[in-house]
């Protein structure tokens, strides 16, 4: 999976997100920053997140990803 295509999965469910994955092949870290965040947990914020990439995950396209979420 390329970073665009993350980006591009990210962003269709959060599209106000700054998406910055950082990696290569199926292992990566991702960057997101959203106001969509606000007043989640960072487990929920998590969740929000896996939801909008977990098929790529359960394809093996990702394998090892480490998320980072913020609100602006």
């Amino acid at each position: 999976m390329t970073p665009d295509e993350i980006i591009q999965r990210i962003q269709a469910g959060l599209p106000d997100a700054e998406v910055s994955p950082e990696g290569e092949g199926c292992s990566f870290r991702i960057r997101v920053v959203s106001a969509a965040f606000a007043g989640k947990t960072l487990l929920q914020q998590h969740r929000l997140v896996y939801a909008l990439i977990n098929d790529a995950i359960a394809s093996g396209a990702l394998h090892a990803v480490t998320l980072d979420t913020r609100t602006p």
